[in-house]
């Protein structure tokens, strides 16, 4: 039996790839997007656990400070996202998303809150994509815009800033 010699150096390899290999790769965007989602995962899942706590419980006297500093980082987020360069098409729909996530945040009754969800609702094609991935992420973010919407109506003392 015999095998067949390999006459390409390792290195040369990576040359027989597509340019367009190199456009597949995540954005910035689309990184801190993902990191952002999961923050404001973390931020309603304390905002949950805050509304559960007990006032006399040891447990629970320091996690205020804990849900408005995750809070603080989505925001941190969401302005990286907003300012940063747009290299690809799918960059658009996240950073808009990524602004209504940062005003929703910062709103500061129920009204403003339900006036973000209902304009992201009004305007779905602003947050749309082709791409498979990006879609995910942006239906999980709406969800997310949702989740906060109601925690605003249904907990009036909640504020995530």
């Amino acid at each position: 039996m015999t095998t067949t010699p390999v006459i390409t150096r390792p290195g040369a390899a990576k040359a027989l790839w597509p340019a367009s290999a190199a456009d597949d790769s995540p954005t910035f965007i689309t990184c801190t997007f993902d990191t952002l989602t999961k923050a404001v995962d973390e931020a309603l899942e304390l905002e949950r656990d805050l509304s559960h706590a007990l006032s006399w419980d040891p447990a629970s006297t320091d996690i205020q400070e804990v849900v408005e500093a995750k809070w603080q980082d989505c925001l941190k987020l969401s302005g990286d996202i907003l300012t940063a360069q747009m290299v690809s098409a799918e960059d658009l729909p996240m950073q808009r998303m990524s602004m209504l996530l940062h005003f929703l945040i910062e709103s500061t009754g129920p009204e403003e809150a339900l006036r973000f969800q209902q304009l992201m609702h009004e305007h779905r094609d602003l947050f749309t994509t082709d791409d498979p991935g990006v879609r995910e992420a942006l239906n999980r973010a709406a969800r997310q815009v949702d989740a906060v919407a109601e925690m605003a109506v249904t907990a009036p003392e909640f504020a995530p800033v």
